[in-house]
């Protein structure tokens, strides 16, 4: 639909670049979403929230591959696709403190950039998570949240996976 809602707007041969987050597998997408299930069900677990608000909780995410986009894009028609990037960029990009810091062999550190990803997934999610839990547990949800990605962190490299598209529509599509 977003394509052929922008093949609308787009007069013939002209351009379009667009961003999107994706994924590698689509049968193994590693995201962010994930640790916040597992703060989540923690809490249900401790019944600080109840489990029917969990289980109704519904959030449809799905980060595609970059040859299920493509393939969208022949399939609807209206677009030739000129190039497809994967940027694969870190959960904690733009923190800028060095890891080697001499400070407790660096957990400070870790520490810090647990909360940097923290916070700014905050600012994206805490509307929503509100609305269907309550205010008054989205500090602790977020301390527990900041704690898992720091256990995260330490275990893998985790990434966002960007996908930057750029576009021509067709001229006879």
């Amino acid at each position: 639909m977003f394509l052929r809602c922008r093949s609308e707007e787009i007069i013939p041969g002209g351009g379009m670049t667009t961003t999107i987050i994706g994924s590698i597998k689509s049968d193994e997408p590693k995201n962010i979403w994930e640790i916040m299930g597992k703060a989540l069900n923690d809490m249900v677990l401790e019944n600080i929230i109840e489990g029917e608000s969990l289980d109704s909780f519904n959030m449809p995410l799905y980060f595609p591959t970059a040859s299920e986009v493509k393939k969208v894009i022949q399939e609807q028609g209206s677009f030739s696709l000129q190039k497809l990037d994967i940027f694969e960029i870190p959960w904690d990009a733009g923190f800028n403190e060095p890891i080697t810091s001499k400070n407790n062999n660096g957990i400070i550190v870790k520490q810090k950039r647990g909360k940097y990803v923290s916070d700014y997934m905050r600012a994206v999610a805490e509307p929503i998570l509100v609305k269907q839990f309550g205010e008054t547990i989205m500090d602790k949800l977020f301390a527990r949240f900041t704690d898992r990605v720091i256990e995260s962190m330490a275990k893998e490299k985790w990434q966002y996976v960007n996908l930057v598209i750029s576009l021509t529509k067709k001229l006879h599509a």
